[in-house]
C-alpha cells in the first residue's frame, strides 16, 4: 500500500453481507484495519474469519448494532475512536423500502426509507467528519444507487433518498476539501443482493422490467457489479484515486481505474456530478 496513512482505520456499515462484505475484503487487503458494523453479529463474525483465512496479518472489529437508532452514530464513532478513530467510512447499509407508486405505498414505509438510506448516512458522515478533520484525513464512500440520476418508477423513496446522498456527498466534498478529507458516491449497478430478492417477491408492483433484471441476477447470482465497486471503493481510499473528491462514480460504466491519470477530468465541476442539462447541450431551442 502506497497510502502513507499507517494501518488506516475503516469503518463499513452493512458488513455483514453483499457489498459491505465485499468492500470488507478489498480495504482489508489494502492494509485497512476494518470495524465491520451490521445488525447480525454471528454474520460479522463469518465475514471476519474468512477476512482472517484470507489475509491472517488483517486486523477487524466487530459491532453489531441496528442504525435507525438514535445514538448509532455516536456508537459508531465512539467503537472508532478507541481504535484511534476513522480514517475511512463507507455508508453502503441501505434498504429497498416501499415498491409501488409514490401515492399508494404506506407513508411510514415511505418516510423509514428516506431515513435508513439518506438521514441515516448523513447522521454518520457528521458524526466522523469532526475526528477526520482533527487527523488532517479522511475518505467518505457513500453508495448510491439506482434512480439517483433519472426516475425509477415504483422506486421514489429508495430514488429520492439516493439522489439527496449523491447531492449532500457532492456538497460535502466541498466543505471538507480545506481540512483534507474526500467525499465520493459510488454507484454500483445491479447484482444479487437482498434487495434484489425484494424486486422479485414484488414483482407485480415493481413491474415487468425490474422483475426480470432480478430474476436474471438471482438465477446467476450474479455479484460481478459489486465486486468492481468493492474495488473502486478501495481504489478511491487507500489507492492512486485516493485525492478524487466530489464525484458519483459508476463502478461499471467509468473508466474510474484512469481518473488519477487525468487530474483535469476528476477536477472538473461538471464531470461525474449531478447537474441540470440545458435544451442547447441536447442541440434542442425554445425559441427561434
Amino acid at each position: 500500500m502506497s497510502d502513507p496513512v499507517d494501518r488506516p482505520l475503516a469503518l463499513v456499515t452493512g458488513a455483514s453481507r453483499g457489498l459491505g462484505r465485499l468492500c470488507a475484503l478489498e480495504l482489508a487487503k489494502a492494509g485497512a484495519r476494518v470495524l465491520l458494523v451490521g445488525r447480525d453479529e454471528a454474520a460479522l463474525a463469518s465475514v471476519a474469519q474468512e477476512i482472517a483465512g484470507l489475509m491472517p496479518q488483517a486486523e477487524t472489529f466487530l459491532l453489531a448494532c441496528d442504525l435507525g437508532e438514535g445514538d448509532a452514530a455516536q456508537r459508531l464513532n465512539d467503537a472508532a475512536l478507541e481504535r484511534g478513530g476513522a480514517d475511512i467510512l463507507v455508508n453502503n447499509a441501505a434498504v429497498q423500502g416501499p415498491i409501488g407508486p409514490a401515492w399508494e405505498v404506506p407513508t411510514r414505509d415511505f418516510e423509514e426509507t428516506i431515513c435508513l438510506d439518506f438521514l441515516v448516512p448523513v447522521r454518520l458522515c457528521r458524526a466522523l467528519m469532526l475526528p477526520m478533520t482533527a487527523k488532517g484525513r479522511g475518505w467518505i464512500v457513500n453508495i448510491s444507487g439506482g434512480g439517483a440520476t433519472g426516475p425509477r418508477p415504483m422506486f421514489a423513496a429508495y430514488g429520492a433518498a439516493k439522489t439527496a446522498l449523491v447531492r449532500f456527498s457532492e456538497s460535502l466534498a466541498a466543505e471538507a476539501a480545506p481540512f483534507g478529507v474526500r467525499v465520493n458516491a459510488v454507484a454500483p449497478g445491479a447484482f444479487t443482493s437482498g434487495m434484489t430478492r425484494a424486486v422479485k417477491i414484488a414483482a407485480a408492483q415493481a413491474g415487468a422490467s425490474e422483475a426480470a433484471l432480478a430474476d436474471k441476477l438471482l438465477a446467476k447470482k450474479d455479484e460481478a457489479n459489486a465486486e468492481k465497486a468493492a474495488r473502486l471503493v478501495a481504489y478511491l481510499t487507500l489507492g492512486p484515486g485516493r485525492d478524487v473528491s466530489g464525484k458519483l462514480i459508476s463502478a461499471v460504466w467509468d473508466r474510474w481505474d484512469l481518473l488519477h491519470c487525468r487530474p483535469e477530468v476528476a477536477k472538473h465541476k461538471d464531470v461525474f456530478t449531478l447537474r441540470r442539462i440545458v435544451p442547447e447541450e441536447r442541440n434542442l431551442k425554445l425559441s427561434d
